[in-house]
């Protein structure tokens, strides 16, 4: 909302409270002559003008009809207190006086007026007869009873008259005499009336009440943010205010209320109220409303409420006037607060200036018309809403921007958290027992049966030679970009690159805590095919190698197009057990696995340059593999790596050959075997001969050539050996 409409509001709005009052009608010297007023059931009217008015005693109705009543003391303007000089003299507040004001009507109807806020004692008397009273009226101020109950009372005129007269007396309060005008009109007009003020009143209590206890829940869901606290306490004492003063007055609601205990919840509520009310606005603006000159403006307002509570009513309801002031300059510093705040950019200032104005013209509205200054109506209450509903708005709108700012840093957190997920997988953080990376902590471990899968580019720093840096990495990302979702849709998933090499883990089946940890992060992560439960992890290692294996295959059709080299890569798996963690510093962490099986793996994969075989798995695999599987291996050997001592064997997977050359393979698998079972039991001259006639049946096979020169190898060695021995 721009600066002009906030404008254009404010102005409406103020114009319509300024509008809202019944038509009045003028009483001249004790006469109000309504004989050509033309009233409806739905219309009513205020009677502003002269009463006549004798100070001191109460005349009776028959003194009146007798005529023996007395000359009028004076002619008062009513509405007004017998306090101001109005009446040509200033009277005492404590005191008694009789009001009296003939009606000319059009008609002999049943009429009704309503009496308003007095919180004097009356009794009121209509052609003679008593028909109501206010609380216990007496010329002695020892007997004088106050009371605060608005009502409206019904009558038929005489002849088309009626006399009003108004017996008041005042014992404690500041002021004494009619404080608003009383309306007329027909009396289902009259009852309309009642009833739109008591909803209107009962509409803003429920509102004000409702938007008050919803703030205060938002504080105690983040108390972090005063603001919404100041502003719902704020928003509960102007409720109990309304209930206290209005047309629905507690007096009403509880019968035999004590007066005195209504005034002082009127007022002490009043001052509590400005209390919040300042405190909101400097928890709001806190750069632009200073909390010194607040604390020293609320000061009295505190003050004022002790007294309220603990003095006499006579007493404390003299402060009004001197707190009343103080409110203005209180309400006139925290505008210019905000104006300030407007002018600096402040967020949603110009919205809250808009409502703090039409409630700070409500208010000089008020303390102007409770001093009888000018005639119009109370307003505060329209004030205070409309200021209380701008800046629910206001709050409405801080909320939602907060919760727009949430669900952007949430979708942002997101995608940092699918982009960290490239950088740690989730099945890492499964193994850690963490559900978000940012669980992570320096140290955290877990020791794991994994299964490790090196594949790494034959000859790659040759081939890296004839290319560009930008051609590298192009190079390296095609083709790992083939790999990568072969290792996921297999189980696996890749823990890190080395260069041109990759490093994927497989585990065996994951925990329920660990199946929930990935669920939950599948979640989060729309790109993630990982299943959750894999039953053998060996067989998806095998499964993935020849994926592998078959799609390098396609890529090189490819690059045969282009006329670039066929790339071979050789793949080591092994199993075994693992600690998987985080290592580093506290800048700088990392996942990683540490374990001799890794370096086990690393160097199995190195064997495929040496037995010429693209796949190469160990006896672990092997044994970790169902006795069904489907898989087609022949042992190759029983080696003893770099930097171990002990031996194991190692396996080829053959199902990376098809078609004939397979059955090849298939068909010489055993008497491979046999060969290198002689060869390992140094019968060299037999597993020689074997060799030579597999490799002549299958001349793909070039993994028993490589066996033939370890034999000459041997047998050469063995030659020299036996030469030494017959010299010796």
């Amino acid at each position: 909302m721009n600066r002009k409409k906030i404008l254009l509001l404010t102005l409406l709005i103020c114009f319509n409270l300024i509008a809202y009052a019944s038509d009045s009608i003028r009483a001249v010297q004790g006469i109000a002559d309504l004989s050509s007023i033309q009233f409806s059931n739905q219309k009513t009217f205020t009677i502003i003008g002269a009463w006549e008015f004798w100070w001191g005693t109460f005349i009776e109705p028959s003194a009146f009809q007798n005529g023996t009543a007395p000359h009028p003391d004076y002619y008062p303007v009513m509405p007004s207190y017998w306090t101001d000089k109005t009446h040509g003299k200033q009277y005492p507040a404590q005191g008694s006086a009789t009001y009296r004001l003939i009606l000319i009507l059009p008609d002999s109807k049943v009429y009704g007026i309503y009496l308003s806020q007095m919180v004097s004692a009356y009794d009121l008397y209509i052609n003679g007869v008593k028909i109501g009273s206010n609380g216990r009226a007496s010329s002695t101020p020892e007997q004088t009873k106050g009371e605060y109950k608005p009502s409206a009372y019904y009558f038929i005129p005489e002849n088309k008259k009626a006399e009003i007269i108004l017996h008041i007396s005042n014992k404690d309060y500041r002021f004494g005499g009619q404080w608003k005008p009383i309306t007329i009109g027909y009396a289902p007009a009259i009852q309309n009336e009642i009833n739109r003020m008591s909803m209107q009143e009962l509409f803003l209590f429920g509102s004000i009440l409702i938007i008050g206890l919803y703030n205060i829940a938002v504080f105690l869901f983040r108390p972090k943010n005063k603001s919404p606290l100041f502003f719902g306490l704020f928003c509960f004492f102007v409720a109990i205010r309304i209930i206290t003063t209005g047309t629905i007055a507690v007096s009403n609601i509880f019968e035999n209320f004590p007066w005195e205990l209504q005034i002082k919840l009127e007022l002490s509520i009043f001052y509590l109220g400005s209390l919040f009310f300042a405190f909101f606005f400097w928890s709001l603006y806190p750069k632009d409303v200073p909390l010194i000159p607040i604390i020293v403006i609320i000061s009295p307002f505190f003050i004022f409420t002790l007294l309220a509570l603990v003095t006499p009513l006579h007493f404390f309801n003299k402060l009004v006037t001197p707190m009343e002031i103080l409110t203005l300059l209180g309400l006139l510093f925290v505008l210019v607060c905000i104006i300030i705040a407007a002018i600096k950019g402040r967020e949603n200032a110009w919205l809250v200036l808009a409502g703090f104005t039409v409630f700070f013209l409500t208010a000089v509205n008020d303390i102007l018309f409770s001093k009888n200054i000018i005639h119009t109506v109370y307003m505060v209450p329209f004030g205070l809403f409309s200021f209380i509903f701008v800046q629910a708005v206001n709050l409405a709108k801080l909320f939602s921007n907060s919760f727009t700012q949430v669900e952007k840093l949430s979708e942002e957190l997101t995608t940092i958290n699918n982009s960290l997920t490239r950088f740690v997988p989730n099945e890492f953080l499964a193994f850690l027992n963490k559900q978000s990376i940012t669980d992570v902590n320096l140290g955290d471990q877990t020791l794991r049966t994994i299964t490790i899968l090196f594949a790494d580019i034959k000859s790659f720093t040759t081939l890296s030679e004839t290319m560009s840096p930008q051609d590298n990495f192009n190079f390296l990302n095609s083709y790992l970009s083939r790999i990568g979702p072969i290792i996921r849709e297999n189980c696996g998933f890749i823990d890190k690159y080395i260069g041109d090499a990759i490093m994927a883990l497989f585990a065996e089946e994951f925990s329920d805590t660990e199946q929930t940890q990935l669920a939950s992060s599948a979640g989060q992560n729309t790109s993630l095919t990982q299943p959750s439960h894999c039953s053998c992890a060996a067989g998806h290692s095998i499964k993935a190698a020849l994926s592998i294996y078959q799609k390098l295959q396609s890529y090189n059709e490819e690059r045969k197009i282009y006329n670039l080299v066929p790339i071979e890569i050789g793949i080591g798996i092994h199993t075994g057990q693992v600690m998987l963690g985080i290592i580093g510093e506290k800048q700088r962490i990392e996942s990683t696995v540490i374990s001799d099986t890794v370096n086990v793996t690393s160097r199995i994969e190195r064997l495929t340059r040496t037995y010429l075989a693209p796949i190469i798995v160990s006896g672990s695999v092997v044994q970790s593999l169902p006795i069904d599987h489907p898989f087609h291996i022949r042992r190759l050997d029983n080696v003893v790596v770099k930097g171990k001592s002990r031996s194991f064997d190692i396996y080829q997977v053959l199902d990376t050959f098809t078609g004939e050359e397979f059955e090849k393979f298939m068909n010489t698998k055993k008497d491979f075997e046999h060969a290198v079972a002689l060869y390992e039991a140094h019968s060299y001259i037999e597993a020689l001969n074997l060799f030579k006639e597999c490799y002549y049946k299958n001349q793909s096979d070039k993994t028993c050539l490589v066996f033939i020169q370890k034999i000459k190898k041997a047998l050469q060695i063995e030659s020299v050996i036996k030469e030494l021995d017959v010299k010796q």
